[in-house]
């Protein structure tokens, strides 16, 4: 092996390694420890059994920390605890007549963070929580409910922070437990700061 071969070896490393480097710190910062304060609005869907569409609001504040357990192929993923307040309307269904309800939750989720490419970002979350809301419905003959969660957005760079909106699939079911258990899932907007 000749010295050009071995200096253009030797740069090639070099860059490789860089590349990755910047990557790594890319994803460092990515799942950073940081704060969420989220806003959302959306409306029950009448599938898999639900009678009772509803619209509702919400606000949410959460925590992340890394999780380098999470991780996938590269991608980094924080574990997300959150607590929320939800206020829901229904028209009336199945003989009830129009009500309001108030809920407070807590989520612990999985958030996966895609790198920024041309300023945006892609984030995936999963996970579960519960669910205390102060009346029972059409939908849901228990106050206490479990709440499954999923949710796809993505996100841009602020000059205080993240900005993201994304959507949110929220089942809300008490498992079986009591009554006749139809459950309710709701779809929202959400729109998040992370700073």
């Amino acid at each position: 092996m000749n010295l050009r071969s071995l200096l253009l070896a030797g740069g090639i490393a070099t860059t490789a390694l860089t590349l990755a480097d910047d990557t790594e710190a890319k994803v460092r910062r990515l799942v950073a420890p940081s704060y969420y304060f989220n806003l959302y609005g959306g409306q029950s869907m009448t599938i898999l059994g639900s009678e009772d569409r509803r619209t509702g609001f919400g606000v949410g504040l959460g925590y992340g920390r890394p999780e380098p357990r999470f991780a996938f192929k590269g991608v980094g993923a924080q574990l997300v605890g959150e607590l929320y307040y939800d206020h829901s309307s229904s028209r009336g269904a199945s003989g009830q007549g129009p009500n309001q309800s108030e809920s407070l939750g807590i989520l612990v989720y999985a958030q996966y963070r895609w790198p920024k490419k041309r300023g945006l970002g892609l984030y995936a979350s999963a996970g579960w929580g519960i669910q205390y809301t102060n009346q029972t419905s059409v939908d849901l003959d228990s106050k206490i409910n479990s709440t499954p969660m999923i949710g796809l957005g993505v996100s841009w760079d602020t000059g205080e922070g993240e900005a993201s909106i994304g959507l949110r699939f929220l089942h809300i079911s008490n498992g079986g437990l009591v009554g006749n258990n139809q459950g309710q899932n709701q779809l929202f907007l959400v729109y998040s700061w992370k700073f």
